[in-house]
This record gives C-alpha cells, structure tokens and sequence, in this order.
C-alpha cells in the first residue's frame, strides 16, 4: 500500500495531469476519516476532505485546569491542493441545505454559483478560505497552495532528511538535529511533535499533516522551537495540538509560510507563539485557533540567556480565533524590550475578545509597533461563558483577583496593567510609538477601542490611528463613541 501510494504521488509530481487540471491533489491515507459534510472537486478532479475538530462555542471552563468536554466541540472540514494558475472549484454541501453562503476572508471577492446545494467559483490565486453554509459551524476550509517547490518523492533524499511519503505514520517524539530537514509529503499524516532543541539550520516541509492528536498536554507542542536558529517551516498543515501548536522560545533567524493551522479546541490552544525571539517572519499563513493566534511574549528564558522580542513581521496570514485575541503583544511581557515588529495586510475573518491586542502586563517597554491593512471581521459572541466549573453563574475567581477584564468583541486594545495571574514581574512596563494604518471593522456590532495607561510612569505615548474605520466611519476625535482613552496616553493622534 505505501509502495502503490508513492507511486501515485510520483504520477502527480510528474504533471502527467496537468493536461486538464492546472490543480494537484494528493492521497489521503486508508484510514484517515473522510469529512460526511462535504464532497470537493478542483477542474472536476474530487480531493479528499479531512475532518479537524474545534470550538463550536467560545466557552472556557478551565480553571484550574481540566480538559473542555466535547459537547463544546464540533467537527469541521478542510482539504488542500496546489495551484499554480485558476482553478475551478465545486463544493457539495452534503448535509446543509443552502439558504445562506459566505466565502471568507471577504477581501478576497469571491462570488460564487448556488445550484441546489452545489457551489461552484473560480480561485484565482493560491489562498485559504472558510466556506461557511448558512453561519460558521461545520465550515469547510479550503487551502490552496502555490506549486510546490522541489518536492521529494523518496528517491532524492539524504542521511539528513527525515522523509515522510504519503500514508499514516506514528513515530512518537522526534527530536530534529543540525542541518536536518523533516519533510510531509502531501498525502501523509504523520503523528509526532517535532522538537528543535539547541539546533541550526533546520527544515520542516512538506503538504501533508503533522497531528498532535495522540499527545497528552504536558507532552508539548507540534512544533517547538527551543534555543535554535535559522529555521525554516513551509506549506505543512497541522491540527491538534496538545496545547500550543507552533512555538518558539529563545530563537532566532526563523521563517514560517504557507502554514496551516487547524483543529485546536482544547484550552490554551494558541497558534503562533514567538517567546523571546528575535528575526522571524510569518506570512502567506492560516490560523485558527481556540486562544490566542499569532503571539508575541516576553518570558523568562527556559535554557539560554534573556533576549527581547524584536524585528518580528506578520505578513498575509488569514486568523480565525475561537477565544482570546487574534493578533497579540502580552499578557507576558517579562523582557525589557519589544519593538520593532509590524503585522500586515491580513485578514481576521473571525475573533472573540480583541482582533489587535498589546497587553502590557510585565516590565517590557513595547514599542516601534505597527499594523497595516488590516480588515476586521465578525466577531463570535454567541454562547459566550467564561466561567468556574463548580459556579457557572459566576465568572472564575482568579479573573476577579486581576486586574484583567475580558474584553468581547474589541477591534483594538492598547493596556498598560500590573499583572498577577499569568505572570508577577518586579516592576511594570509602558507603551509607546504605536502605528495604526488601514485598518477596517466590518459587523453589525459597533465596538470601542480602548487605549489605558496604568500611571504617569507607566503609560501609553505617541499613538497615531490613520484611517481606522468602525463599520465605515473613520475614527477622528477622543469623542468618538467607538474609542475609550483614559487619563494617563499622551500624544493620541488620530487622522
């Protein structure tokens, strides 16, 4: 079976198919459960469609700590494909009646065919999409990849490359050395979390899966960077994480694209976490999580010296958050410093408390920050909880002890705070030369932006909001009953 798969993967890559597809797909494995809720053609050549459980409803009963219960879950669909010119894409939605249809991220203009319950559009460029049949439960999610650069097949591999064709794999923890290449063929999932512990020079590739779904909590991450340098992760997808999925502590000199992120439901399942890390770069990416997104952190050092967080770029990434915030600085900022990192011409199709958070909470001066060209979506706000599993009529008593609120539904929250749940630092931090440009929330909810110093020492200067729109209408003045500043932010530009 792995031979006759290999096989077809090597028909694929040879392009004997592109006669009449511009698309290729790739086999899934025998026993990996194919999705009921969708059927998916690209040019009329059907891919496979994987399921991924996640959040159904952005309810957190987890403190002190136990697993959420299923019923708070739900099952969503995803397949993948590579594209290097339009496609034409149908979708049959095989339990759902059509009544309603919407293709995120809005931005990209997809207008599609309704027949019955058949959907059919054409995809013009390599992007992830959230197809979503009458609201956002059981969506499907369509990756479509660029043309994959110098594939492998088995054949052209080295002692240093870790090589995974398509079919089911378990092979437990690996532990990736120097100048090693771990590479997913397209059509494998490979169950394993992958540990880059004080190591250069290191490659995760690939268009298949890499599942944490076996894993306990404690057993870490799909991806954990610890005290590495110059590494590179491209066009894998991975789903169910343990906890964190794709993280990077005391590192450096490391870029992420294409990468898909999927199947996150259980508590602190955050995406992208860059803790004290320095020189990344993410982009071309989707995330969708059930916490926090893409995260920047100031944290205390696991095994090198103390870094600051700096010279980071979020560029074309799609969020979809089930919980938390989409894109955020904090609530750890244990470092001195955090600057000079921008987030970019992204889409955050759906959020939960704040879409564009910095939460100061520790010691850090964060600054030199800036977001451009973002466009903000709907957020969830349906069966919110957030509450203790002994009271469920009050919010969690460790919450109240703070002096951190949850916040539902803001686009922008800039917070200067003494924090004493997620991290006690010696002394607190401040927040200064914060850009905002092009930056678009669209919902039938009209939010506040909030922007709160802590005192005259520890306060939030030289903000500028250049074109930030509510619904259409750009916020220009303190008085804007979509912005919130109290006392202690100096010079708040807005234009």
């Amino acid at each position: 079976m792995k031979a006759k798969s290999i096989i077809i993967s090597c028909i694929l890559l040879s392009g004997i198919f592109h006669g009449y597809s511009h698309a290729m797909s790739y086999p899934a494995p025998a026993d990996e459960e194919v999705s009921p809720d969708f059927t998916v053609k690209i040019d009329g050549n059907e891919v496979f469609v994987y399921r991924a459980r996640v959040s159904a409803y952005p309810e957190n009963q987890v403190w002190p700590g136990y697993q959420r219960p299923l019923d708070q879950t739900e099952l969503a669909s995803f397949c993948y494909f590579d594209a290097d010119k339009p496609v034409n894409i149908e979708i049959e939605s095989k339990k759902k009646k059509i009544d309603q249809l919407v293709i995120r991220p809005l931005s990209k203009n997809i207008n599609p065919v309704i027949d019955g319950n058949k959907i059919t559009f054409t995809l013009t460029q390599p992007c992830p999409l959230a197809i979503e049949v009458n609201d956002r439960h059981h969506a499907l999610h369509l990756f479509a990849n660029p043309a994959e650069k110098n594939p492998m097949d088995g054949s052209n591999t080295s002692e240093n490359v870790i090589y995974f064709g398509p079919g089911m794999h378990r092979p437990g923890i690996i532990e990736v050395k120097d100048n090693q290449t771990v590479y997913v063929a397209g059509g494998a999932v490979v169950h394993t979390l992958l540990k880059v512990r004080n190591a250069k020079n290191v490659t995760i590739r690939g268009r298949g899966i890499l599942d944490g779904s076996t894993f306990e909590r404690s057993a870490g991450n799909i991806i954990q960077m610890q005290n590495s340098e110059n590494i590179s992760i491209e066009g894998v997808i991975l789903r169910d994480p343990p906890s964190w999925t794709l993280t990077m502590f005391d590192s450096q000199n490391i870029a992420i694209d294409n990468v898909k992120i999927i199947g996150l439901w259980r508590y602190n399942a955050d995406g992208i976490n860059m803790v004290t890390s320095n020189h990344i770069k993410v982009k071309n990416s989707f995330v969708r999580t059930f916490d926090d997104s893409i995260v920047l952190k100031g944290y205390k050092p696991i095994d090198a010296e103390q870094k600051n967080v700096h010279d980071i770029e979020v560029d074309n990434c799609v969020i979809w958050n089930d919980w938390g915030k989409a894109f955020e600085i904090g609530a750890e900022t244990k470092t001195d410093e955090i600057y000079r990192c921008s987030f970019r011409n992204s889409d955050i199709i759906h959020f939960v408390h704040i879409a564009l958070a910095i939460s100061n909470g520790n010691r850090a001066h964060v600054h030199d920050i800036e977001y451009v060209d973002i466009r903000i979506e709907d957020p969830i706000t349906d069966r919110y909880f957030l509450g203790a599993p002994d009271s469920p009529e009050k919010l969690d008593p460790h919450l109240l002890a703070t002096t951190w609120t949850p916040h539902l539904g803001r686009p922008i929250v800039i917070q200067v705070y003494e924090e004493t749940f997620w991290s006690k630092d010696e002394k607190m931090g401040k927040v200064s030369n914060i850009r905002y440009k092009d930056i678009h929330y669209t919902s039938a909810h009209s939010p506040r932006i909030l922007v709160a110093g802590y005192d005259a020492d520890h306060d939030i200067s030289d903000v500028t909001f250049d074109n930030v729109t509510i619904n259409g209408k750009r916020i220009m003045n303190v008085a804007s009953e979509n912005l919130q500043v109290n006392d202690h932010v100096r010079n708040l530009t807005l234009k």
